[in-house]
């Protein structure tokens, strides 16, 4: 079985009454964006295919809404292996994506949201 995360913004009173509407969406589809990209080095790869296919499928989703993995079958299979799993390319691990959001998940949100903070002060 596959994990998911849910990601919740929590907004300082009035800020989101203070920012375009476009914003939040936006700062959602950024977080998920960087966490498939930082997730990328510690993917599996025997051949390639399923590092290159999740990167294909992107980003999915819209409204606040997004999701990140695989069209490969094979990455339902490998995501959910041991951390004891003998790995062809070192570095390799199980759970890449959530592992990332807990090892910066922090970071990423903070990012995501000076980086559109800016773009929204800029539009003003």
């Amino acid at each position: 079985m596959i994990e998911s995360v849910n990601v919740d913004v929590k907004w300082e009173a009035g800020a989101y009454d203070e920012i375009t509407q476009d914003v939040p969406d936006k700062i959602m589809f950024e977080i998920a964006e960087t966490t498939l990209n930082m997730a990328f080095p510690i993917m599996p790869e025997r051949t390639g295919r399923m590092k290159q296919s999740s990167l294909a499928k992107g980003v999915q989703g819209s409204n606040c809404e997004y999701k990140i993995g695989s069209y490969t079958d094979y990455a339902s299979y490998v995501y959910v292996k041991p951390d004891s799993t003998n790995w062809t390319t070192p570095g390799s691990e199980p759970h890449w994506f959530m592992r990332t959001w807990e090892r910066y998940g922090s970071s990423i949100t903070n990012e995501a949201i000076e980086r559109n903070k800016l773009r929204w002060q800029n539009k003003k």
